[in-house]
């Protein structure tokens, strides 16, 4: 990997923990959208799974720990290992794995929440009710992962035509 290729995955890195640090809507940040964007910048399979939970733990340092994070970074694991798979660079692969990553996340986390928590009832109605009353993050979250996927998409893209595509 040459220096100018890391100096961008440090600084979309930064980008990706500052995200989360700044004012935001709940569950609107571009966190999965960087976890599924990866294999755009980069072909390591391990970087790639590995990052975003970096940023993550990075990230939860300064907001603080929870007791859903074995479910959050475990989806973002899952999440890292399904976008490695891919070895196209697609719209088409990107956007299916915008739709796939967040809804992933919200099945697994909401899961840990349901399962960790006294407020639901630890049966299938208080399951789907858990589900059901997550439902507008889960929106949250998908609409930030289409945006943002799309948004570091076009960007590289842009870079790629101006013939800067070793800096991305």
């Amino acid at each position: 990997m040459n220096k100018e290729i890391l100096k961008s995955i440090v600084f979309f890195c930064l980008l990706l923990i500052l995200s989360r640090l700044i004012p935001h809507p709940p569950n609107f940040t571009p966190l999965i959208a960087g976890a599924i964007f990866l294999p755009f910048l980069i072909k390591d399979k391990w970087l790639i799974t590995c990052l975003p939970i970096l940023c993550l733990l990075i990230s939860d340092f300064f907001l603080g720990f929870h007791t859903v994070m074995i479910w959050t970074y475990g989806s973002f694991f899952l999440i890292g290992l399904m976008t490695s798979q891919f070895s196209s660079t697609k719209l088409t692969s990107l956007i299916g794995l915008s739709l796939s990553g967040p809804t992933l996340f919200f099945l697994i986390t909401n899961f840990g929440v349901w399962l960790g928590s006294s407020i639901y009832s630890q049966d299938i109605q208080g399951l789907v009710q858990c589900y059901i009353l997550a439902l507008p993050f889960y929106a949250s979250s998908l609409s930030a992962t289409l945006l943002f996927a799309n948004l570091f998409y076009f960007c590289r893209q842009f870079f790629i035509n101006r013939g800067l595509s070793n800096q991305v």
